[in-house]
Protein backbone atom coordinates (compact mmCIF):
# COMPACT_ATOMS: atom_id res chain seq x y z
CA UNK A 1 0.00 0.00 0.00
CA UNK A 2 1.15 3.17 -0.82
CA UNK A 3 0.79 5.72 2.10
CA UNK A 4 1.37 9.41 2.81
CA UNK A 5 4.65 10.19 3.79
CA UNK A 6 3.37 11.01 8.02
CA UNK A 7 1.85 7.95 7.82
CA UNK A 8 4.38 5.55 6.59
CA UNK A 9 6.78 7.26 8.80
CA UNK A 10 3.99 6.36 11.67
CA UNK A 11 4.14 2.68 10.62
CA UNK A 12 7.67 2.47 9.92
CA UNK A 13 8.62 4.14 13.75
CA UNK A 14 6.04 1.61 15.35
CA UNK A 15 7.44 -1.82 13.57
CA UNK A 16 10.87 -0.34 14.81
CA UNK A 17 9.92 0.36 18.37
CA UNK A 18 9.82 3.84 18.74
CA UNK A 19 7.48 5.74 21.07
CA UNK A 20 5.00 7.49 19.12
CA UNK A 21 2.36 10.00 19.44
CA UNK A 22 -1.03 8.66 18.32
CA UNK A 23 -2.65 11.95 17.41
CA UNK A 24 -0.87 11.35 14.17
CA UNK A 25 -2.94 8.31 13.28
CA UNK A 26 -5.87 10.12 14.19
CA UNK A 27 -5.38 13.17 12.24
CA UNK A 28 -5.00 10.59 9.39
CA UNK A 29 -8.05 8.60 10.15
CA UNK A 30 -9.94 12.08 9.55
CA UNK A 31 -9.78 12.31 5.92
CA UNK A 32 -11.88 9.51 5.48
CA UNK A 33 -15.76 9.17 5.84
CA UNK A 34 -15.87 5.70 7.46
CA UNK A 35 -13.14 3.93 9.15
CA UNK A 36 -14.32 -0.32 8.99
CA UNK A 37 -12.69 -2.54 11.36
CA UNK A 38 -11.70 -6.14 9.40
CA UNK A 39 -12.31 -8.61 12.26
CA UNK A 40 -13.66 -8.76 15.39
CA UNK A 41 -11.68 -11.08 16.98
CA UNK A 42 -9.02 -10.00 20.01
CA UNK A 43 -7.39 -7.43 17.96
CA UNK A 44 -9.68 -5.80 16.66
CA UNK A 45 -11.60 -5.47 19.69
CA UNK A 46 -8.74 -3.91 21.34
CA UNK A 47 -7.58 -1.34 18.56
CA UNK A 48 -11.65 -0.93 18.08
CA UNK A 49 -11.99 0.31 21.52
CA UNK A 50 -8.24 2.36 21.73
CA UNK A 51 -9.63 4.40 18.48
CA UNK A 52 -13.06 4.98 20.02
CA UNK A 53 -10.88 6.39 23.33
CA UNK A 54 -8.93 8.83 20.57
CA UNK A 55 -12.03 10.21 19.23
CA UNK A 56 -11.71 8.23 16.34
CA UNK A 57 -15.67 7.71 14.61
CA UNK A 58 -15.30 3.84 13.75
CA UNK A 59 -18.32 3.00 11.24
CA UNK A 60 -18.22 -0.83 12.31
CA UNK A 61 -16.38 -4.17 11.82
CA UNK A 62 -16.45 -6.61 9.23
CA UNK A 63 -16.13 -10.31 10.26
CA UNK A 64 -17.15 -13.60 8.34
CA UNK A 65 -18.92 -14.87 11.55
CA UNK A 66 -20.73 -11.42 11.75
CA UNK A 67 -24.01 -13.86 12.22
CA UNK A 68 -22.65 -15.34 15.41
CA UNK A 69 -20.64 -11.76 17.04
CA UNK A 70 -23.39 -9.23 15.85
CA UNK A 71 -22.02 -6.46 17.88
CA UNK A 72 -18.55 -5.49 19.15
CA UNK A 73 -17.58 -2.27 21.26
CA UNK A 74 -21.05 -1.35 20.66
CA UNK A 75 -20.66 -1.35 16.76
CA UNK A 76 -22.50 -3.90 14.13
CA UNK A 77 -20.51 -6.79 12.82
CA UNK A 78 -21.52 -7.46 9.74
CA UNK A 79 -20.10 -9.71 6.70
CA UNK A 80 -17.17 -8.36 4.85
CA UNK A 81 -18.29 -5.98 2.47
CA UNK A 82 -21.70 -5.06 3.24
CA UNK A 83 -22.72 -1.62 3.13
CA UNK A 84 -23.03 1.19 0.19
CA UNK A 85 -19.07 2.48 0.43
CA UNK A 86 -17.51 4.50 -1.34
CA UNK A 87 -13.93 2.94 -1.81
CA UNK A 88 -11.89 6.38 -2.10
CA UNK A 89 -13.08 7.66 0.82
CA UNK A 90 -13.30 4.26 3.44
CA UNK A 91 -10.29 3.16 5.50
CA UNK A 92 -9.79 -0.34 6.59
CA UNK A 93 -7.93 -1.65 9.23
CA UNK A 94 -6.97 -5.33 8.86
CA UNK A 95 -7.42 -6.52 12.35
CA UNK A 96 -6.82 -10.71 11.69
CA UNK A 97 -3.46 -11.32 13.04
CA UNK A 98 -1.68 -13.87 10.98
CA UNK A 99 1.00 -13.05 8.99
CA UNK A 100 0.14 -15.68 6.12
CA UNK A 101 -3.27 -14.14 5.11
CA UNK A 102 -2.55 -10.50 5.36
CA UNK A 103 -0.39 -10.41 1.89
CA UNK A 104 -2.89 -12.25 0.15
CA UNK A 105 -6.14 -10.04 1.40
CA UNK A 106 -4.19 -6.63 0.82
CA UNK A 107 -4.20 -7.92 -2.66
CA UNK A 108 -7.64 -8.85 -3.16
CA UNK A 109 -8.50 -5.67 -1.70
CA UNK A 110 -6.03 -3.51 -4.38
CA UNK A 111 -7.57 -5.59 -6.96
CA UNK A 112 -11.06 -4.73 -6.07
CA UNK A 113 -10.29 -0.99 -6.00
CA UNK A 114 -9.95 -0.86 -1.87
CA UNK A 115 -6.95 1.15 -1.57
CA UNK A 116 -7.00 2.76 1.40
CA UNK A 117 -6.02 -0.51 3.86
CA UNK A 118 -3.74 -0.54 7.56
CA UNK A 119 -2.48 -3.94 8.86
CA UNK A 120 -4.11 -3.85 12.75
CA UNK A 121 -0.27 -5.43 13.73
CA UNK A 122 1.23 -2.10 12.92
CA UNK A 123 -1.93 0.05 15.45
CA UNK A 124 -0.86 -3.06 17.98
CA UNK A 125 2.59 -2.18 17.59
CA UNK A 126 2.07 1.93 17.44
CA UNK A 127 -0.81 2.52 20.01
CA UNK A 128 -1.14 -0.24 22.10
CA UNK A 129 2.33 -1.75 22.88
CA UNK A 130 3.75 -0.29 25.94
CA UNK A 131 7.44 -1.66 24.96
CA UNK A 132 10.28 0.42 23.39
CA UNK A 133 13.25 -0.25 21.70
CA UNK A 134 15.02 1.73 24.38
CA UNK A 135 14.32 -0.59 26.73
CA UNK A 136 14.94 -4.77 27.36
CA UNK A 137 12.54 -7.00 25.13
CA UNK A 138 9.96 -7.69 28.08
CA UNK A 139 8.03 -10.80 26.43
CA UNK A 140 6.36 -12.00 29.53
CA UNK A 141 4.14 -8.41 28.71
CA UNK A 142 3.76 -9.70 25.41
CA UNK A 143 2.56 -13.07 26.04
CA UNK A 144 0.02 -11.85 28.91
CA UNK A 145 -1.98 -10.22 25.81
CA UNK A 146 -4.57 -12.33 24.21
CA UNK A 147 -4.10 -9.28 21.34
CA UNK A 148 -0.99 -10.06 20.28
CA UNK A 149 -0.13 -12.70 18.00
CA UNK A 150 4.08 -12.35 18.87
CA UNK A 151 5.06 -14.49 15.79
CA UNK A 152 4.39 -11.26 13.28
CA UNK A 153 5.23 -8.48 15.37
CA UNK A 154 8.10 -6.56 13.72
CA UNK A 155 8.55 -4.29 17.23
CA UNK A 156 9.55 -7.07 19.51
CA UNK A 157 12.32 -8.18 16.22
CA UNK A 158 13.72 -4.72 16.97
CA UNK A 159 13.60 -4.23 20.41
CA UNK A 160 15.72 -7.76 20.41
CA UNK A 161 17.99 -6.19 17.76
CA UNK A 162 18.91 -3.10 19.50
CA UNK A 163 19.28 -4.91 23.06
CA UNK A 164 21.62 -7.24 20.49
CA UNK A 165 23.76 -4.07 19.76
CA UNK A 166 24.57 -2.51 22.61
CA UNK A 167 25.38 -6.02 24.03
CA UNK A 168 27.79 -6.51 21.54
CA UNK A 169 28.82 -3.05 21.05
CA UNK A 170 27.97 -3.06 17.57
CA UNK A 171 25.65 -1.15 14.88
CA UNK A 172 22.43 -2.96 14.29
CA UNK A 173 23.31 -2.99 10.43
CA UNK A 174 26.20 -5.56 11.15
CA UNK A 175 24.24 -8.04 13.19
CA UNK A 176 22.95 -11.27 11.36
CA UNK A 177 19.35 -10.88 12.60
CA UNK A 178 15.94 -12.75 11.78
CA UNK A 179 12.34 -12.04 12.53
CA UNK A 180 11.91 -16.28 13.22
CA UNK A 181 13.83 -19.06 13.81
CA UNK A 182 11.44 -22.20 13.30
CA UNK A 183 12.98 -25.53 15.27
CA UNK A 184 11.21 -28.25 13.34
CA UNK A 185 11.07 -31.33 16.50
CA UNK A 186 9.39 -34.02 13.41
CA UNK A 187 7.69 -34.56 10.39
CA UNK A 188 4.81 -36.52 12.21
CA UNK A 189 1.08 -35.26 12.84
CA UNK A 190 -1.99 -37.12 14.03
CA UNK A 191 -4.02 -34.33 12.24
CA UNK A 192 -4.12 -34.76 8.51
CA UNK A 193 -4.78 -31.03 6.85
CA UNK A 194 -5.70 -31.22 3.63
CA UNK A 195 -3.54 -27.89 3.04
CA UNK A 196 -0.44 -28.64 5.33
CA UNK A 197 2.56 -26.35 4.67
CA UNK A 198 4.56 -28.84 5.07
CA UNK A 199 2.98 -31.61 3.43
CA UNK A 200 2.40 -33.90 6.44
CA UNK A 201 0.02 -36.02 4.12
CA UNK A 202 2.44 -36.67 1.19
CA UNK A 203 5.04 -38.11 3.43
CA UNK A 204 5.60 -42.00 3.16
CA UNK A 205 5.57 -43.84 6.37
CA UNK A 206 9.03 -45.10 6.54
CA UNK A 207 10.08 -40.73 6.12
CA UNK A 208 8.26 -39.85 9.13
CA UNK A 209 10.60 -38.96 12.42
CA UNK A 210 11.01 -37.49 15.52
CA UNK A 211 14.50 -35.54 15.02
CA UNK A 212 16.79 -37.38 17.81
CA UNK A 213 17.00 -35.62 20.97
CA UNK A 214 21.03 -34.94 20.60
CA UNK A 215 20.90 -33.49 16.72
CA UNK A 216 17.76 -31.24 17.79
CA UNK A 217 19.71 -29.64 21.01
CA UNK A 218 23.10 -29.36 18.82
CA UNK A 219 21.24 -27.67 15.75
CA UNK A 220 20.01 -25.46 18.43
CA UNK A 221 23.65 -24.61 19.73
CA UNK A 222 24.76 -24.15 16.66
CA UNK A 223 22.41 -21.76 15.24
CA UNK A 224 21.86 -19.44 18.17
CA UNK A 225 25.61 -19.34 18.68
CA UNK A 226 25.73 -17.99 15.75
CA UNK A 227 22.77 -15.79 14.78
CA UNK A 228 22.87 -12.65 16.80
CA UNK A 229 19.49 -11.99 17.52
CA UNK A 230 15.48 -13.61 16.75
CA UNK A 231 12.29 -11.90 17.69
CA UNK A 232 10.72 -15.27 18.00
CA UNK A 233 12.07 -18.68 18.36
CA UNK A 234 9.42 -21.20 16.99
CA UNK A 235 9.30 -24.86 17.92
CA UNK A 236 7.26 -26.78 15.35
CA UNK A 237 6.53 -30.09 13.95
CA UNK A 238 4.43 -31.56 12.48
CA UNK A 239 3.01 -31.91 16.14
CA UNK A 240 5.72 -31.39 18.77
CA UNK A 241 3.44 -32.85 21.44
CA UNK A 242 4.02 -36.55 20.23
CA UNK A 243 7.73 -36.10 21.13
CA UNK A 244 7.61 -36.81 25.20
CA UNK A 245 11.07 -35.11 25.55
CA UNK A 246 9.58 -31.77 24.04
CA UNK A 247 10.58 -30.25 27.44
CA UNK A 248 14.15 -30.75 27.32
CA UNK A 249 14.02 -28.73 23.47
CA UNK A 250 12.38 -25.85 24.84
CA UNK A 251 14.99 -25.92 28.06
CA UNK A 252 18.27 -25.60 25.37
CA UNK A 253 16.25 -22.63 23.99
CA UNK A 254 16.03 -21.07 26.92
CA UNK A 255 19.70 -21.37 27.48
CA UNK A 256 20.61 -18.43 25.04
CA UNK A 257 19.62 -15.09 25.60
CA UNK A 258 19.43 -13.95 21.68
CA UNK A 259 15.91 -14.23 21.32
CA UNK A 260 12.23 -12.37 22.22
CA UNK A 261 9.77 -15.09 22.64
CA UNK A 262 9.06 -18.78 22.32
CA UNK A 263 6.74 -20.31 20.56
CA UNK A 264 5.53 -24.02 21.43
CA UNK A 265 2.43 -24.88 18.40
CA UNK A 266 0.30 -27.55 18.63
CA UNK A 267 -2.97 -28.22 17.14
CA UNK A 268 -3.98 -29.37 21.20
CA UNK A 269 -5.12 -32.68 19.88
CA UNK A 270 -2.82 -35.30 21.50
CA UNK A 271 -3.14 -35.80 24.89
CA UNK A 272 -0.73 -34.00 26.92
CA UNK A 273 0.99 -35.50 29.84
CA UNK A 274 2.21 -32.67 32.96
CA UNK A 275 5.29 -33.67 32.75
CA UNK A 276 5.78 -32.06 29.32
CA UNK A 277 4.54 -28.77 30.53
CA UNK A 278 7.31 -28.59 33.42
CA UNK A 279 9.63 -26.55 31.33
CA UNK A 280 7.15 -23.99 29.41
CA UNK A 281 5.91 -22.44 32.87
CA UNK A 282 8.97 -19.57 31.90
CA UNK A 283 7.02 -15.97 30.87
CA UNK A 284 8.57 -15.70 27.57
CA UNK A 285 6.52 -18.67 26.23
CA UNK A 286 3.44 -18.64 24.71
CA UNK A 287 2.20 -22.39 24.26
CA UNK A 288 -0.24 -21.71 21.38
CA UNK A 289 -3.23 -23.94 20.50
CA UNK A 290 -3.81 -23.97 16.83
CA UNK A 291 -7.88 -23.18 16.85
CA UNK A 292 -8.89 -26.02 14.49
CA UNK A 293 -11.96 -26.72 15.89
CA UNK A 294 -14.80 -26.60 13.68
CA UNK A 295 -12.78 -29.47 11.43
CA UNK A 296 -12.63 -31.48 14.32
CA UNK A 297 -14.86 -34.72 15.84
CA UNK A 298 -16.17 -34.24 18.94
CA UNK A 299 -13.62 -36.55 21.04
CA UNK A 300 -10.72 -34.23 19.87
CA UNK A 301 -12.64 -30.98 20.54
CA UNK A 302 -13.13 -32.41 23.69
CA UNK A 303 -9.20 -33.25 24.41
CA UNK A 304 -8.44 -30.03 22.94
CA UNK A 305 -10.29 -28.38 25.85
CA UNK A 306 -8.68 -30.45 28.31
CA UNK A 307 -5.23 -29.95 27.21
CA UNK A 308 -6.04 -26.28 27.04
CA UNK A 309 -7.04 -26.21 30.76
CA UNK A 310 -4.07 -28.56 31.88
CA UNK A 311 -1.89 -26.11 30.54
CA UNK A 312 -3.43 -23.60 31.87
CA UNK A 313 -3.47 -25.30 35.69
CA UNK A 314 -0.01 -26.04 34.90
CA UNK A 315 1.01 -22.47 34.85
CA UNK A 316 1.55 -22.40 31.64
CA UNK A 317 0.60 -19.47 29.41
CA UNK A 318 -1.19 -21.08 26.86
CA UNK A 319 -3.41 -19.25 24.46
CA UNK A 320 -6.08 -20.34 22.34
CA UNK A 321 -6.14 -18.64 19.08
CA UNK A 322 -8.43 -17.30 16.70
CA UNK A 323 -10.01 -19.17 14.11
CA UNK A 324 -9.65 -19.06 10.66
CA UNK A 325 -12.16 -19.26 8.17
CA UNK A 326 -9.86 -20.13 5.42
CA UNK A 327 -5.67 -20.62 4.80
CA UNK A 328 -3.53 -20.02 1.58
CA UNK A 329 -3.36 -23.15 -0.40
CA UNK A 330 0.09 -24.46 -0.61
CA UNK A 331 2.05 -24.83 -3.60
CA UNK A 332 2.12 -27.98 -5.59
CA UNK A 333 5.45 -29.98 -5.47
CA UNK A 334 6.70 -30.60 -8.89
CA UNK A 335 9.46 -28.47 -11.20
CA UNK A 336 7.89 -26.11 -13.15
CA UNK A 337 10.38 -25.13 -15.62
CA UNK A 338 10.76 -21.36 -15.08
CA UNK A 339 13.58 -20.02 -16.26
CA UNK A 340 16.74 -18.53 -13.36
CA UNK A 341 15.46 -15.15 -14.06
CA UNK A 342 11.75 -16.38 -13.31
CA UNK A 343 13.46 -17.97 -9.85
CA UNK A 344 14.73 -15.26 -8.57
CA UNK A 345 12.06 -12.82 -9.43
CA UNK A 346 10.07 -15.31 -6.92
CA UNK A 347 12.80 -14.93 -4.69
CA UNK A 348 12.35 -11.24 -4.54
CA UNK A 349 8.66 -11.13 -4.27
CA UNK A 350 9.14 -13.47 -1.07
CA UNK A 351 10.89 -11.57 0.88
CA UNK A 352 10.30 -14.21 3.52
CA UNK A 353 13.39 -13.34 6.49
CA UNK A 354 12.58 -16.69 8.64
CA UNK A 355 14.66 -19.52 8.97
CA UNK A 356 13.72 -23.50 9.56
CA UNK A 357 16.04 -25.66 11.28
CA UNK A 358 15.69 -29.55 10.48
CA UNK A 359 17.83 -32.66 11.00
CA UNK A 360 21.22 -30.93 10.92
CA UNK A 361 20.59 -28.26 8.42
CA UNK A 362 18.41 -24.49 8.17
CA UNK A 363 17.19 -23.81 5.26
CA UNK A 364 15.91 -20.17 4.04
CA UNK A 365 12.14 -21.34 3.99
CA UNK A 366 9.60 -24.08 4.63
CA UNK A 367 8.90 -25.19 0.98
CA UNK A 368 12.48 -25.73 0.62
CA UNK A 369 12.60 -27.69 3.58
CA UNK A 370 10.04 -29.85 2.13
CA UNK A 371 11.32 -30.27 -1.30
CA UNK A 372 14.52 -31.79 0.24
CA UNK A 373 12.72 -34.01 2.86
CA UNK A 374 10.28 -35.27 0.89
CA UNK A 375 12.90 -36.66 -1.35
CA UNK A 376 11.94 -35.00 -4.52
CA UNK A 377 15.52 -33.02 -5.00
CA UNK A 378 18.29 -32.51 -3.45
CA UNK A 379 19.76 -28.56 -4.11
CA UNK A 380 22.40 -27.97 -2.35
CA UNK A 381 21.85 -24.37 -2.71
CA UNK A 382 19.28 -24.65 -0.69
CA UNK A 383 20.38 -25.77 2.44
CA UNK A 384 23.46 -24.90 4.96
CA UNK A 385 24.36 -27.99 6.59
CA UNK A 386 24.80 -27.30 10.47
CA UNK A 387 28.37 -28.48 10.84
CA UNK A 388 29.35 -28.47 15.10
CA UNK A 389 32.96 -28.07 14.58
CA UNK A 390 32.95 -25.02 12.70
CA UNK A 391 33.38 -21.80 14.53
CA UNK A 392 29.65 -19.19 15.08
CA UNK A 393 31.65 -17.08 12.84
CA UNK A 394 31.72 -19.67 10.02
CA UNK A 395 28.13 -20.64 10.64
CA UNK A 396 27.53 -16.79 10.52
CA UNK A 397 28.71 -16.87 7.24
CA UNK A 398 27.38 -19.33 5.57
CA UNK A 399 23.43 -18.61 6.45
CA UNK A 400 24.79 -14.77 5.00
CA UNK A 401 25.63 -16.64 1.86
CA UNK A 402 22.69 -19.00 2.24
CA UNK A 403 19.50 -16.02 2.25
CA UNK A 404 21.42 -13.58 0.28
CA UNK A 405 21.24 -16.28 -2.81
CA UNK A 406 19.73 -14.65 -5.80
CA UNK A 407 17.57 -17.45 -6.06
CA UNK A 408 16.88 -21.77 -4.68
CA UNK A 409 16.19 -25.02 -6.13
CA UNK A 410 13.39 -25.21 -4.60
CA UNK A 411 11.83 -21.53 -6.19
CA UNK A 412 11.26 -23.30 -9.83
CA UNK A 413 8.54 -25.56 -7.41
CA UNK A 414 6.76 -23.18 -5.85
CA UNK A 415 3.87 -21.46 -7.48
CA UNK A 416 3.32 -18.54 -4.90
CA UNK A 417 4.16 -15.87 -7.11
CA UNK A 418 1.31 -13.70 -7.42
CA UNK A 419 -1.92 -14.09 -5.77
CA UNK A 420 -2.05 -17.26 -4.17
CA UNK A 421 -5.21 -19.38 -3.75
CA UNK A 422 -7.08 -19.88 -0.88
CA UNK A 423 -8.83 -23.26 0.68
CA UNK A 424 -12.29 -23.13 1.19
CA UNK A 425 -11.69 -24.03 4.97
CA UNK A 426 -8.67 -24.02 7.35
CA UNK A 427 -7.69 -27.34 8.39
CA UNK A 428 -9.80 -29.27 6.40
CA UNK A 429 -9.22 -33.02 6.34
CA UNK A 430 -7.98 -35.30 4.31
CA UNK A 431 -5.83 -36.13 1.43
CA UNK A 432 -5.62 -33.92 -1.63
CA UNK A 433 -3.96 -35.28 -4.51
CA UNK A 434 -2.83 -31.39 -5.48
CA UNK A 435 0.04 -32.14 -3.22
CA UNK A 436 0.91 -35.69 -4.60
CA UNK A 437 4.66 -36.36 -5.42
CA UNK A 438 6.10 -35.94 -8.95
CA UNK A 439 7.04 -39.18 -10.48
CA UNK A 440 10.74 -39.80 -10.23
Amino acid sequence: MDYPDDIQDFLNRARRGDRLDPQVFVDYTRRFSSIILWGAGNLGTAIGRKLLDLGVPVAGYWDTQADRIRTRNGLEVVVPFSGDLDKDATLIIFCIGNVAMGPNVFRQLAENGWNHVVHGNDLLQGLLCPLSSEGPALTGICNQLDICSVCSCERLDNIVRAGAARRHHIDQEELLSFDRVHFIVNNVCNLKCKHCFIYINSYRSEWKQNVPLGQMLQDIDVVMGAVHSFGVVNIFGGEPFLRKDIGQVVERVLAHDNFGAVIVNTNGTVPIDPSQLASLKDERIRLAFSNYLEVLDEDKRALFQRNLEVALAEGVNAKCQNALPTWNMSSTLERKGDSVETMAAKKHACGVRFLYVFNGKVFPCAFAMSIHDLRIADYPSDYLSLDPGKTPEQIRAGIRELIERTHYGACGHCEAFGSPLLTGKAAEQGFDSRYRLPEP
